[in-house]
C-alpha cells in the first residue's frame, strides 16, 4: 500500500539554510590534548570516550545536514516511529536509536538514578562550585582549564567532554550538575548510558530542527514576477542571506548516517569513506568537497533512483560492549515506498521483503505446528541463494548508478 507522508516544509517553500551543530568537538578534543599529561590521556583513551578522540578533524558539512533535513516528514502523516523519518525520492527512511548507536559507539540503556550534587556529598562540587547552586558550560571550562590536581583534572575532563561534544550547546546554558557526582566514579562514569542521553538531545534537536515556530525562521515568500509577452509568470525565492539555526546534542552522527546511507554523497565526491579496522562507523569518514544546496537536492535527495544502504549491524559490531540490542536486530522496516512506484521495489527494500519471508519460513505451513524440517531447511538455502542473487544485482545496479551521477555532473 502507498505511503501517504508529506514533507515537514513543502516543496515549493524550501530554502537555503545554515546550521550550526553546537558539539564543540574540535575545541573539546584539542583543549583536552593541550590540558592532559601523558598518563592523564592514556587514562581518557580507554574510557568510553576515548574513540571519539580520532574526530578531531572531522568537518561539519553543513549543507548535506540541512538538506537532508528539508526532506524531513511531517510526524502527522507518518506512522509511528522509534526516529526521524525522511523522504528521500520515493522512500520514506528512518534515523534510529539502533543506527546512532552503530554510528557512535555509545552505550544505551535504562538511566541510573544520580543524586543530586551538593557541597557535602560531591568533593568536586565543594571544590570548585561551592558558591555555584548552578554551572553553565562556560563554567565547567574555566575550571577544567585551571584545575592543577591531576585526578581532578580527569574527572572534569571527562564531564568537560561530554557536555560539550555529546551533549553540545550555547556555552551560557546551565549543565546538570549531578555529571559531577557521576565522575566521582569513573567506573561509573564510563558505564553511564551516554548515548540514550546524547540521542535523546540530538533527537529532539533534530525533530524541531527548521521548524519556523521554533528556530524563528521566516519560511522566504515568493513572490511574482512581472508577467512578459508570450511567457507565463514566474516565481522566485527572495535573495538574503541563508537562513541560521542550531542543532543541539551531537549533530555529527545525522552527517555519517547520511554518508553511511547514501552511496551516492560518495560517488559525487562530497565524502571520503576510509578503509580502516576502527570501530564505530564515524571513524571511516571525512568530508570532501563542499556541497552545493541545488546539486545535494536533485542528485540525491530529490532523486527516485537514488540507493540507499540499510545500517544493520556486523557480527563484530554485536560483540561491542556498547551494543545492547543483542543477536536480533531484526527492528521494524526503516526504508518504506510511497507514490506511484511504491509497488516497484528496488534492491534494497527486496532484501526486507525476503528478510521477512526468512522469519516466516522457520513457521510448519500447518495449523496444527507440523511440517518437515528438510523442506524448511531447503526453503531456508533457497532464500539465501536468492539473496545473494539479490546483493550481485544491487552491486551491478549500483555501479550503474554511481556512473550515471558521474556522467551528468560533468555533463
Amino acid at each position: 500500500m502507498a505511503c501517504k507522508a508529506k514533507l515537514m516544509i513543502p516543496e515549493d517553500e524550501k530554502y537555503e539554510g545554515k546550521r550550526f551543530a553546537l558539539s564543540h568537538t574540535r575545541t573539546a578534543i584539542t583543549t583536552i590534548k593541550a590540558k592532559f599529561n601523558t598518563q592523564q590521556l592514556q587514562r581518557f583513551e580507554g574510557s568510553c570516550f576515548g574513540h571519539l578522540l580520532l574526530i578531531e578533524d572531522l568537518k561539519w558539512n553543513s549543507q548535506i545536514v540541512h538538506d537532508l533535513l528539508m526532506r524531513k516528514a511531517d510526524p502527522k502523516t507518518v506512522t509511528q516511529v522509534n526516529g526521524i523519518k525522511f523522504i528521500v525520492g520515493n522512500k520514506l527512511i528512518q534515523f534510529t536509536a539502533q543506527q546512532f548507536c552503530l554510528i557512535t559507539g555509545l552505550r544505551f540503556g535504562k538511566l541510573p538514578f544520580i543524586p543530586k550534587a551538593t557541597n557535602e556529598n560531591c568533593s568536586l562540587k565543594q571544590k570548585y562550585f561551592s558558591s555555584n547552586k548552578l554551572a553553565t558550560l562556560s563554567d565547567i571550562h574555566t575550571a577544567f582549564i585551571e584545575c592543577t590536581d591531576d585526578e581532578d583534572a580527569l574527572k572534569l575532563g571527562m564531564v568537560y567532554f561530554s557536555i560539550f561534544v555529546l551533549l553540545g550547546s550555547e556555552k551560557h546554558v546551565l549543565i546538570d550538575m549531578r555529571y559531577l557526582k557521576l565522575a566521582e566514579d569513573l567506573e561509573e562514569f564510563d558505564k553511564y548510558p551516554w548515548g540514550a542521553v546524547s540521542y535523546a538531545m540530538t533527537n529532539a534537536s533534530l525533530l524541531r530542527a527548521v521548524c519556523a515556530e521554533y528556530q524563528r525562521v521566516k519560511v522566504p515568500q515568493k513572490r511574482k514576477m512581472p508577467k512578459q509577452s508570450g511567457k507565463r509568470a514566474q516565481t522566485r525565492m527572495r535573495s538574503g542571506r541563508p537562513r541560521e539555526y542550531i542543532i543541539r546534542g551531537f549533530g555529527f552522527a545525522l552527517q555519517i548516517w547520511a554518508f553511511e546511507v547514501f552511496p551516492a554523497l560518495e560517488a559525487l565526491h562530497f565524502t571520503v569513506h576510509e578503509d580502516n579496522r576502527h570501530i564505530p562507523r564515524l571513524l571511516h569518514w571525512r568530508s570532501n568537497t563542499v556541497a552545493r544546496f541545488r546539486e545535494v537536492m536533485s542528485q540525491v535527495f530529490e532523486n527516485f533512483e537514488v540507493d540507499v544502504q540499510l545500517l544493520r549491524p556486523t557480527d563484530i559490531e554485536k560483540q561491542q560492549p556498547y551494543w545492547s540490542w543483542g543477536d536480533d536486530d531484526n527492528e521494524e522496516d526503516i526504508v518504506e515506498l510511497f507514490g506511484d512506484e511504491a509497488e516497484e521495489k528496488t534492491g534494497t527494500s527486496s532484501e526486507e521483503k525476503y528478510a521477512d519471508v526468512e522469519e516466516t519460513a522457520t513457521l510448519p505451513s500447518s495449523s496444527k505446528g507440523k511440517g518437515s524440517v528438510n523442506d524448511v531447511r531447503s526453503l531456508k538455502h533457497q532464500l539465501q541463494s536468492t539473496k545473494d542473487q539479490l546483493a550481485k544485482l544491487r552491486s551491478s545496479n549500483r555501479g550503474l548508478r554511481t556512473w550515471k551521477l558521474l556522467y551528468t555532473r560533468t555533463v
